[in-house]
């Protein structure tokens, strides 16, 4: 199995984080995508992280499909555990 990137976004509306959730499964980006209400300080609403995991060589290409999305996401990287 190769290495795996976990990719995470906060991103502000549940339409609009579904709506890019969808689009980056289904562009293939993502091998798996989790979308989970946080909260946001000084938000009336709450905020939706998506966690995503992708093939290594695939972060960058969904790191930049997040920040094209013009959503103002804030975007951290790391590994993905072995066992996912």
């Amino acid at each position: 199995m190769g290495e795996f990137t976990e990719v995470r976004a906060t991103i502000f509306g549940h339409e609009n984080a579904a709506e890019l959730a969808h689009a980056i499964l289904s562009a293939g980006l993502a091998a798996s995508i989790d979308i989970a209400e946080v909260p946001a300080p000084h938000q009336d609403e709450p905020a939706w992280e998506l966690t995503l995991v992708t093939p290594a060589p695939q972060a960058p290409l969904v790191k930049e499909r997040l920040r094209q999305a013009g959503l103002g996401a804030t975007i951290v990287t790391c590994d993905a555990p072995a066992d996912r």
